[in-house]
């Protein structure tokens, strides 16, 4: 993908997102966040809008921003806190140095990849609240699927795990493919299918995409080998990406 796709789609994203979300009823349930409703989830995305627009300003994260919208107009809070953020960040270049949370990239293009992901999961959230989603493009999808496991799963996997046995599993999103080896609160990614699996995950980019990020169960995409090594897989995605 080229880095101004991520910018566009940020902006479309956010755009549909407030749009979609107007005149509903924002105390509906999100079934694939348990315990949350569609006001929640957009209070959730206007306060990371604001902490990231803190720390491209700042060069750090802030310890302190706006969480809530100080009139109660949650729509309009999240709807201006995207704009914003989005300004800001078409005024720098990809390839401009940034501080992020990420140990391997430390530019500009890291929070527009980051943040064109984060709306769209969200959007899926929101709009499955109502009913069906939107299509999501395949590449980007595939995108998100090498986002979730090589930055999430590599570098946010906490040290709580099942202090299990060593598991490979791949994971192939149409033509994208990834080999991940999940050691006790360790995972090591590569762009790889590996012939010695435990077991692997194959679906198109979207199903593939929207199930590491626990956003479809696992009739969603079909796996071949150890169902224990794929669930093992999914266990440790819900921990880095809580």
């Amino acid at each position: 993908m080229e880095p101004s796709d991520f910018l566009t789609r940020l902006r479309a994203e956010s755009a549909h997102l407030a749009a979609f979300a107007a005149h509903r009823d924002l105390g509906a349930p999100v079934p694939t966040c348990p315990g949350m409703n569609v006001g929640e989830i957009l209070r959730h995305l206007g306060s990371v809008h604001r902490v990231v627009l803190g720390w491209v300003r700042g060069q750090h994260r802030p310890e302190v921003w706006e969480r809530e919208p100080p009139d109660g107009d949650v729509v309009g809070w999240f709807r201006a806190g995207a704009a914003e953020l989005h300004d800001e960040l078409s005024g720098h270049r990809p390839d401009e140095p940034c501080d992020t949370w990420s140990p391997d990239d430390h530019t500009v293009g890291f929070w527009w990849r980051r943040m064109a992901h984060e709306i769209t999961v969200h959007r899926v959230d929101v709009e499955t609240a109502y009913g069906p989603i939107g299509p999501i493009d395949a590449g980007f999808a595939a995108d998100g699927a090498d986002e979730v496991l090589s930055l999430f799963l590599v570098h946010r996997r906490g040290d709580d795990e099942t202090h299990g046995p060593v598991r490979t599993v791949g994971v192939a999103a149409g033509s994208h493919v990834w080999r991940v080896t999940l050691r006790p609160a360790a995972a090591e990614v590569t762009r790889e299918l590996p012939d010695d699996a435990d077991a692997v995950v194959i679906g198109d980019p979207v199903a593939v995409y929207l199930w590491l990020w626990g956003r479809r169960a696992d009739d969603a995409v079909r796996v071949c080998g150890d169902r224990q090594s794929a669930a093992a897989l999914r266990a440790a995605l819900a921990t880095a990406t809580r």
